[in-house]
């Protein structure tokens, strides 16, 4: 299974030879996933600095926004050619 972004506007012949250029990936496709995952948990981790300002509620937000674009990021990386959708 790979995600349907990797093929859109591909079509015929072309779309089947890039599906198995993604697959062939895998293993770079997982190593740039794990990197991801990394980021995101070190931003999920709360300091006591991100309260010292007024605005942390905004901080936070941004924060939040952040970590949900990187695990959107996670999940176009994911690669399983055993599972298909």
């Amino acid at each position: 299974m790979i995600q349907t972004q990797w093929l859109a506007g591909l079509k015929g012949p072309e779309r089947a030879q890039f599906k198995q250029t993604v697959i062939g990936s895998k293993i770079v496709l997982d190593k740039a996933r794990e990197i991801v995952y990394n980021i995101v948990k070190e931003a999920e981790k709360v300091r006591i600095n991100d309260y010292d300002s007024p605005s942390w509620s905004h901080k936070q937000a941004d924060q939040n926004g952040y970590v949900r674009a990187l695990r959107d990021v996670m999940l176009l990386l994911e690669v399983n050619p055993d599972r298909e959708k």
